[in-house]
C-alpha cells in the first residue's frame, strides 16, 4: 500500500529550483570547455531535475523511448565528430576551431550523460515496481 503524500510547499520550492538547476548544469557544461570534464558533470547535474521531479510527483516518464533513441543518436554524433575532427586535420588548426570543437563536444557529452542517466534512473524505477497505482 502506497501513501501519496502531496506537499505543496515542496512543489513550490522545486518549481523555483528547477530553472536554477538547469542553468547551473548548462554553466558547468559550457565552462567545462576550458577545463576537462565539464560535459559529464553538467549532464549529471541536469539529471537532478528529473530525479527531483520523480520525488515530488512519483509518476513514470512518458518520453523514455524517445530518450533511449536520443541517447543512441548522440553517441553516434560524438563518435563521428571526434573521428572527423582527427581525420580532417582540424586539430592542427587555430584555437578558434579547437574552442568550437570543445564546446560542441561538451554539449554533446552533457546531453548524452543526462539522457543516459535519466534512462537508467527511470529503468530502475520500472524494475523495482515504482508505479503509483
Amino acid at each position: 500500500m502506497r501513501i501519496n503524500a502531496h506537499s505543496e510547499i515542496l512543489e513550490d520550492i522545486l518549481f523555483v529550483i528547477y530553472p536554477l538547476i538547469i542553468l547551473f548544469g548548462l554553466y558547468v557544461i559550457l565552462a567545462g570547455t576550458k577545463a576537462p570534464g565539464g560535459g559529464f558533470q553538467g549532464g549529471a547535474i541536469l539529471v537532478a531535475v528529473f530525479m527531483s521531479r520523480y520525488l515530488v510527483f512519483p509518476i513514470t516518464m512518458e518520453g523514455l523511448n524517445f530518450l533511449k533513441k536520443l541517447d543512441k543518436v548522440i553517441l553516434i554524433l560524438v563518435i563521428v565528430s571526434a573521428f572527423v575532427y582527427l581525420i580532417t586535420g582540424f586539430n592542427d588548426t587555430t584555437d578558434l576551431f579547437k574552442s568550437i570543437y570543445n564546446t560542441l563536444m561538451g554539449i554533446l557529452i552533457g546531453v548524452k550523460v543526462g539522457s543516459g542517466l535519466t534512462v537508467i534512473f527511470y529503468t530502475f524505477i520500472d524494475i523495482e515496481g515504482g508505479d503509483t497505482d
